[in-house]
């Protein structure tokens, strides 16, 4: 179990369903026991946040999130960023780690959560129609954003930061339940050097330079 932790969100549900279990095993409902066993195990697996270190430089934009990459390009984002920028998507299926990390060192000068639906997070506009929490970051005058989308099954996305906290890159900074996506949008002075359908891991993967 060494470097093996679970998310903070998932004991709620891992630790009630172990003591279930162990009632109902005592109460010789051997079946049922092994239902609700199956359901904490899953949990214990989708829950997991293994450590992670992060060895990239001050240049240099890590993942915010584990999935794939399904969209490079170029978009506006007005809000925060103020103008046309890069994006970088990444769909988290239901077997990624779904703790969110930041993509580099600074200051959260800015957060917004946006209600919305739940539509599939690889669907087409899921980033203007779905329910979503902006987190912005400045280091030394620049400005990163993250936008965690929800998806069909994901009802809660869950922020471990707020506004004016410092926060090192890597760092944990929230987490959305079963399948969604987050969006990473920088200026152009940093270049992709990720490839598009790309595996990528949070805290690790370097997706841009400068």
């Amino acid at each position: 179990m060494r470097g093996f932790s679970i998310a903070r969100e998932g004991l709620r549900i891992i630790v009630p369903s172990l003591v279930l279990t162990a009632v109902l095993v005592v109460g010789r409902f051997f079946l049922l026991a092994l239902l609700v066993f199956c359901f904490a195990s899953f949990c214990l697996y989708f829950f997991r946040n293994p450590r992670r270190h992060t060895s990239a430089g001050s240049g240099e934009l890590v993942s915010p999130a584990d999935g794939t990459v399904v969209d490079i390009s170029d978009v506006a984002q007005e809000e925060f960023l103020g103008g046309t920028v890069r994006r970088i998507a990444i769909f988290m299926s239901p077997v990624d780690v779904h703790v969110n990390r930041a993509p580099c060192s600074g200051l959260i000068v800015a957060m917004k959560h946006v209600a919305g639906k739940f539509a599939m997070a690889f669907g087409k506009n899921i980033e203007e129609q779905n329910e979503r929490n902006f987190i912005l970051f400045e280091n030394e005058g620049e400005k990163v954003l993250i936008v965690q989308i929800a998806g069909f099954l994901a009802r809660r996305i869950i922020p471990y930061v707020k506004v004016e906290e410092r926060v090192t890159q890597g760092q944990e900074v929230g987490i959305i339940a079963f399948g969604s996506r987050v969006d990473i949008y920088f200026h152009k002075g940093y270049e992709p050097v990720v490839d598009l359908h790309a595996k990528v891991k949070a805290g690790v993967t370097v997706l841009a330079r400068r």
